[in-house]
């Protein structure tokens, strides 16, 4: 057989190539032949499909037939390449937390491209929003924009793709995005963080411009035992600029809020240091101050029970009540 198959290299004849090919007798055959022509280098990058950048992720291909595993690796930068064997077919398996797993079949028996761009899609859940009046309930045809807290994506809900103030959105799971009603004059702003983790529906209820309402600010954050505004507030304070802004008669009084861990001096200290900082920045917006009162109760007027972690974060607030109009 050897001296057949050299002969049939000499004359390149392709079919014995192939055949042995196939036997997996090429190589062992000979030392001196190394035919190339056997082995195809696959280069493989792996994207965020929505994003379309790289992305970390395992790779993993399997030898369908042999069950066996010739190559893993999880590059930081998403690519690999490595060398298989013509007239196999195997398996090219991607994965990366927090994203759907892609199962790819290559059959190098076939015509395959031996550049693989692939997409991974983030995990996603459907939340549904539910926009409506306070008072009568009705539903509420506004615009809704989510704009994620963990990556560069903003998502916009237009009336028109709502039912009357009704959506339903995929959010990447894990991730927090901050939501912004596009309301007319005439309502109180809104504005939460939401994540599919931790609700799957929510209701968004908006308050009329009237004298006596009162709405909470959820993104108005200190770090523990702080008083520095950070970004996610000044954006937060800057709603209420434009606000009081859009009317220009309007009186508001802003009031910090704590749950019951320390003292109750130290909540009422730790309170209203944290509306001053609230005064000083709408100050600095060219808000007279005659127009707005920002004043700390402390622990005094709780929400809810501050036995639960749950209780407690809803304690640790800030609202808006509208005092003249």
């Amino acid at each position: 057989m050897r001296k057949i198959f050299i002969i049939a290299l000499g004359l390149g004849i392709s079919l014995q190539t192939s055949v042995l090919a196939q036997r997996g007798s090429l190589e062992s055959e000979s030392e001196t032949y190394n035919l190339d022509i056997l082995k195809v280098k696959m280069n493989v990058s792996v994207i965020d499909a929505d994003k379309k950048t790289p992305l970390k992720a395992k790779i993993e291909v399997r030898d369908v037939v042999e069950k066996t595993t010739v190559h893993e690796s999880q590059p930081a930068d998403g690519k690999a390449d490595f060398t298989l064997r013509r007239n196999k077919v195997y398996n090219l398996r991607l994965s990366a937390p927090k994203f759907e797993d892609s199962l790819i079949v290559l059959d190098l028996a076939k015509d395959v491209s031996t550049d693989q761009v692939i997409e991974l899609n983030p995990k996603r859940s459907v939340i549904e929003i539910n926009v409506s009046d306070m008072e009568t309930g009705d539903g509420l045809p506004f615009g809704v924009t989510l704009t994620n807290k963990n990556r560069n994506e903003v998502i916009v809900l237009d009336p028109k793709d709502g039912n009357n103030g009704k959506y339903k959105v995929r959010l990447r799971d894990d991730d927090e995005y901050e939501l912004e009603v596009k309301n007319p004059k005439e309502y109180i702003f809104y504005s939460n963080t939401v994540s599919s983790k931790k609700t799957s529906k929510l209701a968004v209820k908006l308050h009329t411009l009237t004298v006596g309402a009162k709405i909470p600010l959820y993104n108005i954050t200190f770090e523990t035992a702080k008083w520095d505004l950070n970004d996610n507030s000044q954006r937060e304070l800057d709603r209420i600029v434009k606000l009081l802004k859009d009317n220009p008669k309007a009186r508001i009084e802003i009031g910090a809020h704590t749950d019951d861990k320390g003292s109750a001096s130290y909540n009422l200290q730790l309170s209203q240091k944290r509306a001053k900082s609230v005064f000083n920045y709408l100050v600095t917006k060219k808000i007279p101050a005659q127009r707005f009162v920002a004043k700390g109760y402390g622990k005094e007027r709780p929400v809810a029970s501050n036995d639960t972690e749950e209780g407690r974060a809803a304690n640790r607030r800030f609202d808006l009540t509208v005092l003249s109009l």
